[in-house]
């Protein structure tokens, strides 16, 4: 797995890291480092010698008790609120909030096996589980391809091989954060943009927490299983194949970054953004680690996500003035497109049954006419070639808004707008 920012160790699993560690998302150490104020230390060493110099040190100037309302600066004019006050995400650490940001996510989820028990008809589907109950949204089903299926892809990884001294560079750089890649497209530092990272890593856990449960449900061999001639070049991750978590998360930050920038499918940042999250996903293939058609669930899977991230967190957003009569985003009315990926439809036998990944593969209506307009092909021609993808159009429910996710959406899109100077002028 990739991943953009410090997801607290999650992406151990597979060098997952994270947006630079600016989100700081992870377990905090020696209380977040807050006696960090004065270069005074605050970690596990220099614990005790602090607490003796602050407990002497009080017992010097405190002088005798008043009561609280005679010695208390009342300089927080914004505490006690009223419960649940998405607003006071401002006062917690970085890590405190990903975990608000985490739960919040996790909590409307259900994730389940479609025809349990059958060998042949049993596949992984997740869901938007409504917090007042009422209607259940697919997001997204992943379905595992025959055993042969892998066995003939393996042929890619020979083929993709010869390219591993020209890429080695990039596969070992994105084993860890990711961060300087993604900056290369927009101007992302821990400094200037701390919000828009720590939103980038809030859906980067997002796709570690689902792909992870995808790849157990799975169970899907490594592409080193099928041949000892694979011989990657880096250390084969210690779980399942199918879907790449390299090619999720990378798929699921385009997405994000997009939506962020209202870039549209026509737009040079977004054709750059697709190809930076393929060759993520492709370099992962080239390093013997993962099978085509894991990149390619995890294209389906991570745009996916992608969308039931953004509608999560632009619902609730109120709509700019003037703009009662523009078009409006399906997502930000909680509405997705549902996908899923048919792996059990592939055949060893077929000719057409040992797909390569290829980022234009269509994943909505929309991206059939794309691909039929620049293949010169017909829209049935195009389904045909694809019979291994599908989506729905948005129902008649939608997804859950939050406050919450409205919030750091808002954030980060205010270091963006010019929104974020207005805390500056005086």
């Amino acid at each position: 797995m990739s991943g953009l920012g410090g997801a607290g160790g999650a992406g151990g699993a597979g060098g997952a890291g994270g947006a630079g560690g600016a989100g700081g998302a992870g377990v905090p150490s020696g209380g977040g480092g807050a006696g960090g104020v004065y270069d005074v230390g605050g970690g596990s060493s220099d614990a005790p010698l602090l607490a003796g110099a602050l407990i002497g040190h009080r017992d010097g100037i405190v002088g005798s008790w008043h009561p609280p309302e005679r010695v208390t600066v009342d300089f927080d004019k914004e505490n006690f609120c009223a419960i649940d006050d998405y607003r006071q995400l401002w006062r917690w650490e970085p890590w405190v909030r990903a975990t608000v940001f985490d739960f919040e996510l996790l909590s409307n989820l259900r994730f389940w096996i479609q025809n349990e028990g059958s060998k042949t008809l049993a596949y992984p589907q997740l869901s938007h589980r409504p917090a007042k109950g009422g209607t259940e949204v697919d997001i997204v089903s992943l379905h595992r391809p025959d055993k042969d299926v892998f066995a003939k892809q393996a042929e890619w990884l020979d083929f993709y091989a010869d390219l591993r001294e020209d890429r080695s560079a990039e596969i070992l750089c994105q084993m860890g954060p990711q961060v300087a890649f993604w900056s290369m497209l927009i101007y992302l530092h821990p400094s200037r943009t701390p919000k828009t990272i720590e939103l980038l890593d809030t859906a980067v856990r997002l796709a570690i927490f689902v792909e992870i449960r995808f790849k157990h449900a799975i169970a899907a061999s490594r592409a080193l299983e099928y041949s000892q001639q694979v011989q990657p070049m880096i250390q084969t991750p210690g779980h399942g194949s199918l879907p790449s978590g390299h090619s999720t998360q990378a798929f699921i930050i385009a997405v994000v970054l997009c939506a962020l920038f209202k870039q549209g499918r026509h737009s040079v940042y977004y054709q750059q953004a697709m190809r930076q999250a393929y060759r993520v996903a492709v370099n992962r293939t080239v390093a013997g680690v993962h099978f085509p058609i894991d990149s390619i669930a995890g294209h389906v899977l991570g745009t996916s996500l992608g969308e039931y991230f953004v509608a999560r967190c632009t619902r609730n957003l109120r709509k700019p003035k003037g703009a009662q009569n523009a078009k409006r985003d399906p997502l930000a009315d909680g509405k997705i497109t549902s996908r899923e990926f048919k792996g059990h439809v592939l055949s060893a036998k077929n000719p057409n049954g040992n797909p390569d990944f290829d980022y234009h593969e269509p994943l909505s209506d929309d991206d059939v006419d794309a691909y039929a307009k620049a293949h010169k092909m017909s829209k049935a021609a195009v389904l045909a070639k694809f019979p291994f993808l599908g989506w729905k159009k948005p129902g008649a429910h939608s997804v859950d808004g939050s406050n919450i996710l409205s919030w750091l959406w808002n954030q980060a899109e205010s270091e963006w707008n010019g929104n974020g100077l207005a805390n500056t002028a005086f």
